[in-house]
């Protein structure tokens, strides 16, 4: 079954959540070409402007996983936690029919 992986980012105070898109970017670009990834899209808070929204889709779980421990996702993660004022959250949801 597809899923979405919905990641909420949030900067810290000051830091307009738009000047994590580089990264996002980046993120995506290596995400695109792995195995399961279907597509993505990132939207940003016009009422909180330090909080986006990156919504993932995959054709599984398994395919999700093995994405989230690639070194280059983690490594590529890791570069924003200098902009980020909280833990990214990440919430997963099932497309479709059961």
């Amino acid at each position: 079954m597809a899923i979405e992986v919905l990641i909420k980012r949030e900067t810290k105070p000051g830091i307009n959540a738009k000047a994590l898109l580089p990264h996002i970017i980046e993120l995506r670009s290596h995400a695109v070409k792995q195995p399961g990834y279907i597509s993505g899209e990132t939207l940003f808070n016009l009422d909180r402007t330090e909080e986006c929204l990156v919504i993932s889709r995959w054709t599984s779980m398994e395919h999700w996983q093995e994405w989230n421990r690639t070194s280059r996702r983690i490594e590529l993660d890791e570069g924003m936690e200098e902009l980020l004022g909280t833990e990214t959250e990440y919430k997963f949801y099932g497309v479709g029919l059961w």
